[in-house]
C-alpha cells in the first residue's frame, strides 16, 4: 500500500512539473540541438568563415587592424586569431552600441563580411537557448528554473520507469519491454514506449547537460559544483588593473611573438582589447572555437607588451578546471564529434519528452471522461 501511494505521489509530481516546464524545455532542447553543430555548419555554408590558403604569410595583427579601419568605422573589441591556415580572422566590433562580427582575410586584410550580431542565425539560436530572447536577467531565470523543474521531471521519470516488481528483469520478455520500443499498431503503446524508454536512455545525459547549464545561470549552483570537486569554497578572483594608458596595436604583435603559437592543443587565441585605460590586454589560448576547457590566460600591459599576470591551465585548481569544462560538457565537445552526436540525440529525446508526455496525459483525461 505504501509503495502504491509513493508511486502515485511521484507520478503526480512528474506530471505537473512536466506540464509546467514542457514548452520551455522543448524550446531549450531544440535550440541546443541546432547549436551543437554550429561550428561544422558555419564552416560548410558560410563562405567567409574560412578561406583558401594563399601560401603566403599572415599579416601582423597591427597591419590587419589598420587595414580593417580603412574599410570600416566599427570599433574593435575582440580578435579571434586562429592558427589554422584556412580560417578567417574574426573581429567582434561595435558601432552605435550595436555588436557586429567582422570577418577578415588574414593574408590580405580584406573585409570579407560584416554582420550584425543579432542578425546571425546561430547567435539568435543561442540567445533563445539562454534567455528566450527576453531581457537577460528575466529570461535566464525563467530558463534556469524551468531546467531545475526538468531535472525533477527526469529523476521522477526514472523512478517511475523501474517496475513495481523487479523480477521482470529476470525474463527476456520483461527486459525487452523496459529497454525497447514495442512494434505495434497501438498508438498509445508507441507513445508510452517513446516517453518511457527514450526518457530512460536520455535522462542521465540530460541531467549532466542540465546541471552544467545551471552552473552558468545560478551562482549557487556554480559554487556547489566547485565545492563538490574541491571541498573548498570558491576563490574570489581580483580584477587585474594598471595605471591609465592607451593600447598600442604594436603591443598585439609583441605579445603574439612572445607566446608559443605552435603550442600543442591551441588553435585559437582570443584578444580582448581593454575597454578602459586602467585595464590590461587579455589574451586567452583555447584548443579551438568549440572547446574551452583547456585554456591559458595572459594579462599584458597594453603599451609596453610586458606580461603582468599569467594563468596557465596546468596550474589551475580542480574546481577552476572543472568550471572551465562547462561548455565542453554541455555541448559534448569534450568527447569530440562523437560527444556532440550523443548530446544532439539526447537533446532530441529531451525535446520529445514534453510532446509524448502531453499526449499521454491528454489520452488519459479522455479515458477518464
Amino acid at each position: 500500500m505504501k509503495q502504491i501511494n509513493f508511486r502515485k505521489t511521484i507520478l503526480k509530481i512528474h506530471l505537473w512539473v512536466g506540464l509546467l516546464s514542457g514548452l520551455i524545455i522543448f524550446i531549450i532542447c531544440i535550440t541546443g540541438c541546432i547549436y551543437t553543430f554550429q561550428k561544422e555548419i558555419k564552416l560548410s555554408i558560410y563562405p567567409y568563415y574560412s578561406i583558401e590558403n594563399s601560401n603566403s604569410k599572415k599579416l601582423t595583427l597591427k597591419k590587419l587592424l589598420e587595414s580593417y579601419e580603412i574599410q570600416s568605422n566599427n570599433k574593435v573589441l575582440q580578435i579571434y586569431d586562429f592558427t589554422e591556415e584556412y580560417r578567417s580572422t574574426i573581429l567582434k566590433t561595435s558601432k552605435n552600441d550595436i555588436l557586429y562580427y567582422s570577418y577578415i582575410n588574414p593574408y590580405t586584410g580584406a573585409l570579407l563580411k560584416e554582420k550584425e550580431q543579432l542578425k546571425d542565425f546561430f547567435t539568435v539560436v543561442l540567445k533563445i537557448h539562454r534567455n528566450l530572447l527576453l531581457k537577460k536577467e528575466i529570461g535566464r531565470k525563467i530558463v534556469g528554473y524551468s531546467v531545475i523543474i526538468f531535472i525533477i521531471s527526469l529523476i521522477t521519470g526514472v523512478i517511475l520507469w523501474f517496475p513495481k516488481n523487479i523480477r521482470i528483469f529476470k525474463s527476456k520478455k520483461g527486459l525487452k519491454s523496459k529497454f525497447s520500443i514495442k512494434k505495434t499498431k497501438n498508438l498509445k503503446r508507441i507513445l508510452y514506449d517513446l516517453h518511457s524508454v527514450l526518457g530512460f536512455y536520455g535522462s542521465f545525459i540530460l541531467i549532466i547537460i542540465a546541471i552544467t547549464g545551471l552552473g552558468w545561470t545560478f551562482s549557487w549552483v556554480d559554487e556547489t559544483l566547485y565545492r563538490m570537486v574541491t571541498f573548498e569554497q570558491k576563490e574570489k578572483t581580483k580584477a587585474v588593473l594598471i595605471d591609465s594608458t592607451a593600447l598600442s596595436y604594436h603591443t598585439l604583435d609583441i605579445a603574439k611573438n612572445k607566446m608559443n603559437y605552435n603550442e600543442e592543443n591551441r588553435q585559437l587565441f582570443l584578444y580582448i582589447l581593454p575597454k578602459k585605460p586602467t585595464l590590461p590586454l587579455k589574451i586567452s589560448g583555447y584548443p579551438n572555437d568549440d572547446s574551452y576547457g583547456s585554456s591559458d590566460h595572459f594579462y599584458i600591459h597594453p603599451l609596453t607588451g610586458n606580461s603582468i599576470k599569467t594563468d596557465l591551465d596546468i596550474n589551475k585548481k580542480r574546481g577552476t578546471k572543472f568550471r572551465s569544462l562547462y561548455y565542453d560538457i554541455h555541448t559534448g565537445s569534450i568527447l569530440g564529434i562523437w560527444g556532440k552526436i550523443i548530446v544532439f540525440i539526447a537533446g532530441l529525446i529531451g525535446a520529445s519528452l514534453p510532446i509524448t508526455g502531453f499526449f499521454l496525459w491528454r489520452n488519459k483525461r479522455k479515458k477518464i471522461r
